[in-house]
């Protein structure tokens, strides 16, 4: 009946990527920074809620508020990252090109090589 209408992994392109590996530093840098954000956007949300006019908040709202969206954040950050492991492993596999391919590891001969 022809082919299925939904493919379980992507297909290989005909050219195929040259690189088998992520050079991108970007999941790195998400990894590193996303506790700054996260205590950040719980900053931001209990400053918001103590300034805003109107809004009269006890002090366990305001830390409910604060735990919230520090939680989102962490959220957001959390399924960045499954999307980038899901990414480093197509390119591993060979299904899609790297963002940036990575260099290629010095040699033994080329680092022993005297520098002109």
């Amino acid at each position: 009946m022809g082919e299925p209408a939904v493919s379980s992994s992507p297909t290989v392109s005909k050219a195929g990527p040259q690189a088998t590996t992520e050079g991108s530093l970007a999941g790195r840098f998400v990894t590193l920074l996303s506790p700054v954000f996260v205590i950040a956007a719980g900053w931001v949300a209990g400053a918001v809620a103590t300034i805003v006019p109107g809004a009269h908040l006890d002090q366990t709202q305001v830390a409910s508020f604060m735990v919230a969206a520090s939680t989102s954040a962490l959220t957001a950050t959390w399924k960045w990252l499954q999307g980038w492991q899901q990414h480093e492993l197509l390119v591993a596999q060979g299904h899609v090109a790297p963002r940036k391919p990575a260099s290629a590891p010095a040699t033994k001969a080329s680092r022993l090589a005297p520098q002109a």
